[in-house]
């Protein structure tokens, strides 16, 4: 980097509180009071062990987050996993993987801001309030979910010092609504969900007159879809260049996000599914009433109706409020991008307040785009797509570590004398090859679905497009492999 490039320094503001909050606030959204019930649906085999499936999938993402922590030390970045893999393999691999899973944030981005207006209105509707049923339009779709974006959008340009306030608020009310959830879901029996769902909807629910006998793909395929729910800890690493003393404050941020998901998302899950057996949870979702099943929707159903009210609000400013971490990262992504000299130089600048504004308004209304695309289409990236993407970045990650250790053109590289002493690197990069390869194979292709929401065929299109934005690159300025031989300033 040049003494120009100073003038393109991240604040460096961040502390540990920050970094935990960015990342479980990621996390804390969509995935528990949404994708964990309607698990069921998908893969009703899994039974009754759908919190069971979201224990093990976050004890096993302890290895991701083993060697996130370790490259977070050793190779604090703006843009985190893009850097890693692309120093540590190569830049075209790096690039195009990074360009399908961004895409793919971006995408659940406009789907996030969909279903938070889905979420709006129901709570509204639940409230009493009319301009619930406004809100569930596809005007009001759109408008609510614009809304989101750009102001989220305001509170980046503010500056990285006002997000760590603003998701450290939000981590307080996400811990609140948890145990508000927990509470409620455990407190209540199960025949009292059942009656009062019978009642709203005339169906018939019975319990099986067998017990639903293990699966083992069942209970796999559900693991890969909570995948998604333990994204976020990605939101944490991207904010490496902003934070303070990031090459040990990041590690221990990541590891102590690691053990609140788990903990939270186990607790949850226990206790939707102590209120909801998960035979009535697949009759009330295949009798087109999958809205009861959810976490307000179970809550409306068997708390007072000034709690349900309360707690629904609250729960639609939980799944908005993800779209905050998801521009970290998209933004943090195309900042790191810029400074590799992959895209013009203008998504690298910064404002007064150190805020990549170029590359933030680039997510903003790509965003945008995709919450038009959510509401009047409905194609986009879905919850296996981005789960996917996901566990590829983690299985770059893995074999960049693996590559790091073994190969010996890194023998005199210092950002990567950490993975050659470390012994441990190899059996974790390993196991972690092994996992992510047994899950992807579980998902890669949907049954009965079209080819155009088939994950190969929507990974394939933007794995296109990436190439095609590395070569022009390429073609622009051949030296672009000098630029990466070294850490990025940032």
């Amino acid at each position: 980097m040049t003494e120009t490039a100073q003038n393109y320094r991240l604040a460096k503001s961040l502390g540990l509180i920050a970094i935990v909050a960015s990342a479980v606030t990621q996390e804390y959204g969509a995935g528990i009071n949404f994708v964990v019930t309607q698990s069921i649906g998908v893969y009703p085999a899994i039974g009754d062990l759908v919190p069971l499936a979201m224990f093990v999938t976050g004890i096993v993402i302890f290895l991701k987050v083993d060697l996130y922590a370790r490259f977070s030390r050793a190779m604090p970045r703006a843009g985190s996993s893009y850097v890693w893999t692309v120093r540590a393999l190569n830049l075209p691999l790096g690039f195009i993987l990074h360009f399908v899973w961004w895409a793919s944030i971006t995408a659940a981005m406009g789907f996030i801001a969909f279903a938070f207006g889905t979420f709006l209105g129901n709570a509204l509707i639940s409230a009493g309030i009319p301009a619930g049923h406004t809100i569930l339009t596809r005007p009001g779709h759109v408008l609510i979910g614009l809304a989101a974006i750009w102001i989220v959008y305001s509170v980046h340009v503010a500056g990285v010092r006002d997000y760590g306030r603003f998701v450290t608020l939000l981590l307080i009310l996400v811990a609140l609504a948890a145990l508000a959830v927990c509470i409620v879901g455990f407190s209540t029996a199960p025949a009292d969900f059942i009656g009062g769902a019978v009642s709203r909807t005339g169906i018939a629910i019975a319990a099986p007159i067998h017990p639903m006998p293990f699966s083992p793909h069942a209970f796999l395929a559900v693991c890969t879809l909570f995948i998604f729910a333990y994204g976020g800890l990605s939101a944490a690493p991207a904010l490496s260049g902003e934070t303070r003393d990031a090459s040990t404050t990041m590690p221990r941020g990541i590891v102590l996000a690691w053990i609140a998901s788990v903990v939270l998302f186990t607790l949850v899950a226990a206790a939707l599914f102590h209120a909801v057996p998960w035979w009535a949870a697949a009759a009330l979702i295949h009798g087109k009433h999958a809205a009861l099943v959810t976490a307000p929707g179970i809550i409306g159903l068997v708390a007072p109706h000034a709690l349900a009210a309360a707690l629904g609000l609250v729960i639609a400013l939980i799944v908005g409020k993800t779209l905050a971490p998801q521009m970290v990262v998209t933004s943090r992504m195309v900042f790191a991008w810029a400074e590799d000299g992959l895209i013009p130089a203008i998504f690298v600048n910064t404002s007064r307040r150190r805020a990549p504004v170029a590359a933030l308004t680039l997510t903003a209304i790509l965003a945008s785009l995709f919450l038009l695309q959510a509401t009047y289409i409905g194609w986009a990236f879905g919850v296996v797509d981005r789960s996917i993407t996901i566990l590829l970045v983690w299985l770059a990650v893995a074999v960049a570590a693996l590559n790091l250790r073994l190969n010996p053109r890194f023998a005199a590289t210092s950002w990567a004398q950490p993975f050659r002493t470390n012994p441990l690197v190899t059996p974790v990069a390993i196991l972690s090859i092994i996992v992510t390869v047994t899950l992807i194979r579980s998902v890669i292709v949907l049954p009965h679905a079209p080819i155009y929401v088939q994950p190969l065929f929507q990974g394939a299109v933007m794995a296109a497009i990436g190439a095609a934005l590395y070569l022009r690159a390429k073609l622009a300025n051949p030296t672009l492999s000098i630029a990466t031989a070294t850490l990025p300033l940032e």
